[in-house]
């Protein structure tokens, strides 16, 4: 019995002292990332620090008032190198580190119960959360209605989390131990929105360990359209980025060949008869290109960013 008592004030300790990370790589969205702190000011526990990765002072509203401990980083533009420049920082300063896009709500028990999930599941090197919605695939959702959803969930106890096995992370709300990440870095390679760069990361991971969806973690993915790249450079990387990917060996034979398919058929497809607020038209340019590129065997992923 004593050693029980030692034991749980020991685990009680531990993780009251677990140093947590969130990373936010941003661009072209001030409002939002301002958004997104007053969230986390939410969170029934919060983290040590929030690392604002961003390109310049624009991408960041005037010193936003906040009780957070908040540091801005700025530099080259992308996804991948934002990440990995913020990522840097607290290698060795941080227990658990959390990637959040800056369009993401997360629900306020969200953070308390990745930690959570740490602790008692030691085998666990990676989880993402389960979304209520995702305006990435619905033509997007505003904040408002976003905390609304989120403030309507029945918070699931933390107690009894279900999780589940997964293949990759959405990389819109993802945490790993950061144990298992101290010497992966976010692929450069996939320049600019980094199409794919969250399932190369989290596949790197995942041989270290379990990667885990948990319904306890929910949120909101807003899918906001303002900053992202041009439809022409993203239809590119939809081709290019799982090819490069294939030959990389995250992903297998009939995967890549279902993304480069289901790319051009959406594409293709809406162009013409779909109404909504996505460039269908520049991607299905891009994606023509890299499907050129690919037969000539010149695509690279970097090639994106260099298109108009």
């Amino acid at each position: 019995e004593l050693q029980s008592r030692q034991y749980l004030v020991c685990r009680l300790l531990l993780e009251k002292n677990t140093r947590i990370a969130v990373i936010i790589a941003t661009k072209g969205r001030p409002q939002s990332t301002t958004q997104l702190l007053r969230l986390l000011e939410r969170q029934t526990l919060i983290p040590s620090v929030v690392l604002v990765s961003a390109t310049d002072r624009k991408d960041v509203e005037d010193q936003p008032i906040t009780s957070l401990h908040v540091e801005y980083i700025f530099g080259s533009a992308g996804s991948s190198i934002q990440r990995n420049r913020a990522l840097n920082k607290i290698r060795a300063n941080c227990d658990v580190v959390i990637f959040f896009d800056d369009d993401f709500a997360p629900s306020p028990y969200w953070i308390d119960h990745c930690r959570n999930i740490f602790h008692s599941e030691p085998g666990v090197v990676g989880i993402s959360g389960s979304l209520i919605r995702d305006g990435a695939q619905t033509g997007g959702i505003s904040w408002d209605e976003a905390t609304s959803l989120i403030d309507r969930e029945i918070p699931v106890p933390v107690d009894v989390p279900v999780l589940s096995e997964c293949a990759d992370l959405y990389g819109c709300n993802m945490a790993f131990r950061m144990s298992a990440i101290a010497d992966v870095n976010f692929d450069e390679r996939l320049v600019l929105y980094g199409w794919m760069e969250d399932k190369d990361f989290a596949r790197t991971v995942k041989k270290r360990g379990r990667i885990v969806e948990c319904n306890s973690m929910v949120g909101v993915h807003l899918g906001l359209k303002t900053g992202r790249v041009s439809g022409k450079r993203l239809g590119y990387s939809q081709i290019v980025n799982p090819w490069y990917l294939y030959k990389k060996g995250t992903l297998s034979s009939k995967e890549v060949w279902t993304c480069i398919l289901r790319a051009l058929v959406a594409n293709g497809l809406k162009t013409f008869w779909a109404k909504d607020t996505i460039d269908r038209r520049g991607r299905l340019t891009g994606n023509l290109i890299g499907v050129g590129h690919l037969l000539s065997g010149s695509c690279r992923p970097e090639r994106a960013a260099k298109l108009n």
